[in-house]
């Protein structure tokens, strides 16, 4: 929580992760994210606005990811 507007990445269980500016989350690991795009083992998949992550979907989160996919 304390790392709300930090850019993240989020890895999910089975489905590939999401990048974004951390809007918000609470104890669950609900999070909102704005500015987001979906990635997969190929890349870049789609971009988003703002979209809602239910916490148990999280595998790990990484805040303020350094290294970005090609193109960005």
């Amino acid at each position: 929580m304390k790392s709300n507007g930090s850019n993240v990445e989020i890895a999910l269980k089975g489905r590939g992760s999401y990048r974004g500016k951390l809007v918000r989350a609470d104890g669950y690991m609900n999070m909102i994210l704005k500015d987001s795009r979906e990635y997969d083992k190929t890349g870049l998949v789609a971009k988003y606005g703002d979209i809602f992550i239910r916490g148990n979907n999280v595998v790990y989160v990484v805040i303020d990811p350094k290294t970005l996919a090609p193109g960005e």
